[in-house]
């Protein structure tokens, strides 16, 4: 109430004059006469008062106006308490709005912020996971180059390994086929030895055998000395037959050279080993005469 008032001043002070100026016109229109009381059965003379019309009138237009000033009163009070309260709703309705706003605001920042938060950690999350894939693709190149690398380290060394093996089963063989070119040229030569010694000793059999036979048929001539000797060169034909004789180093006596030359002749046809191979080695024979 006392906060209506000080707010409200000037409509409340004339509220309260009105009804001090009814009170006091109540107080002035009573009858103030004293009324004596008679005993029962006593008559007492009724005095009529006459009332003015108009002054009653008059007091019932100011009841009237009185009364129309206090509603006036009680209408502006009302208003202005309504204006108070509207005022006051507006106020209350503009700091709801402003909270609101203000709440609002906070919130638009929130979700901006847990918007830019989260913007945030999907790009580090995707930095994080390109980081990590460039990684994974670095490490899968380097394996695959690791892989290939080691891939080829592995073919050369094989490659490597089956060229040494190559070269050394090359070298083997040709050691091998060295050996055994050498074996045989040893068993060859072996071979060529012992045939060289089978034919020379048939050739020296058979060589010894024609120098007896022109021997047998030499005739030492008259006069001759002893002691000498002569180098005859004797071609034969296939069957031993004598076809040249030519003494290629003298006796120094002619005469004996002659002899030997006619015994050559005489002994025809020379023996010859039965081995028809064998015949090149007498195609040609250098005999030396030298008889007992």
């Amino acid at each position: 109430m006392w906060e209506a008032i000080r707010e409200n001043p000037r409509p409340v002070m004339y509220a309260v004059l009105m009804h001090l100026i009814l009170l006091a016109l109540l107080v002035f229109s009573l009858d103030w006469t004293p009324k004596i009381s008679h005993p029962p059965g006593i008559k007492v003379p009724i005095e009529a008062q006459l009332v003015d019309q108009r002054q009653l009138d008059a007091i019932e237009e100011k009841k009237q106006a009185e009364q129309r000033k206090v509603e006036e009163a009680k209408r502006e009070a009302a208003l202005a308490e309504q204006r108070k309260i509207e005022e006051q709703r507006k106020a209350e309705q503009e700091a709801k709005q402003k909270a609101e706003q203000a709440v609002k605001q906070k919130l638009e920042a929130e979700r901006k912020r847990k918007a830019e938060l989260e913007a945030k950690k999907k790009a580090e999350a995707e930095a994080k996971q390109k980081a990590e894939q460039a990684a994974k693709q670095k490490a899968e190149q380097e394996a695959k180059q690791k892989a290939e690398a080691e891939a080829r380290r592995k073919a050369e060394a094989e490659a490597k390994r089956k060229a040494e093996a190559e070269a050394k089963r090359k070298a083997e063989e040709a050691q091998r086929r060295e050996a055994e070119q050498a074996l045989q040229s040893q068993l060859a030569a072996e071979q060529a030895g012992m045939e060289a010694a089978r034919v020379q000793g048939r050739v020296a059999e058979y060589i010894g055998y024609i120098q007896e036979r022109i021997e047998r048929s030499w005739l030492r001539p008259p006069g001759s000395a002893a002691g000498l000797s002569c180098v005859v060169q004797v071609g034969l034909i296939p069957g031993g037959e004598v076809a040249r004789v030519q003494i290629v180093r003298s006796s120094g006596d002619p005469v004996f050279d002659r002899s030997v030359e006619t015994a050559v002749y005489k002994a025809s046809p020379l023996p010859l080993p039965p081995d028809a191979a064998l015949f090149k080695h007498f195609r040609d024979l250098r005999l030396i005469f030298k008889p007992n």
